[in-house]
């Protein structure tokens, strides 16, 4: 193996860190994108100083480690958002619809229809009659809270 990285310049380690590079955005996971810049940053590095195999190998595994940290720590959450995703979760997918009262509330309790699903709702302050608009605010469980 030692064989192998022996005649690796830095041509090598930028078609690397490209070939990389090509792949995170074929999968779109941020694994890939920190070993795809390490290995720009080692080719680079052999064009301004030149270096054993080893030391290369050990480049790319601590800058591959530091950007991975920083990248985790610092770059995931702009990804992502900050918060986490709705694909899962169904009724906080919901919070902001218009809904329709389907009879009228009995109390703060009733039945509202969202698409071709009728859910239990429940109206914090109140009350409700067939027909009328309202808004989903929140989920409890399987209800639905909603307001005016």
């Amino acid at each position: 193996m030692a064989d192998f990285f022996t005649t690796w310049g830095a041509w090598h380690w930028l078609v690397l860190g490209v070939v990389l590079l090509g792949i995170e955005l074929a999968i779109t996971s941020t694994y890939l994108l920190w070993p795809a810049v390490a290995a720009l940053c080692v080719g680079v590095l052999l064009f301004i100083a030149p270096m054993g195999w080893e030391m290369q190998l050990m480049l790319f595994f601590v800058i591959s480690l530091a950007t991975l940290v920083l990248g985790r720590t610092h770059f995931q959450r702009f990804v992502k958002g900050g918060e986490a995703s709705d694909v899962n979760d169904p009724g906080r997918a919901m919070i902001g619809r218009q809904v329709r009262a389907v009879a009228d509330f009995e109390g703060s309790e009733g039945r509202v229809s969202v698409g071709d699903t009728q859910w239990k709702a429940r109206l914090e302050e109140g009350t409700a009659v067939s027909g009328d608009l309202l808004k989903i605010v929140g989920v409890t469980g399987a209800t639905l809270i909603v307001e005016r």
